[in-house]
């Protein structure tokens, strides 16, 4: 098998994926490809928010304990969402 164009460039990328990853470890996110985790740290690093572990629940939380359950929207994909709050 021949490497292509884009295995080599996966290849210069992967330690900065390894590093990322590193970083959403260090936030308690076990895997930046899974359930948004690496959208997640980066809405935790830009607000200062902290993850919630676990699936069940809200996603993080600020210094007071006040807890938020976050959306995101890849506008590319969709033109909207909802949620419900109860």
């Amino acid at each position: 098998m021949k490497p292509t164009k884009d295995i080599r460039k996966l290849k210069k990328l992967f330690p900065n994926i390894l590093e990322y990853q590193k970083l959403a470890d260090k936030h308690g996110i076990n895997d930046i490809f899974q359930d948004n985790g690496g959208k997640l740290l980066q809405v935790l690093l830009i607000t200062g928010l902290k993850v919630i572990p676990g699936r069940e629940g809200n996603d993080a939380k600020d210094e007071s304990g006040k807890e938020f359950e976050l959306k995101s929207v890849n506008i590319k994909l969709t033109k909207s969402f909802s949620t419900q709050i109860i």
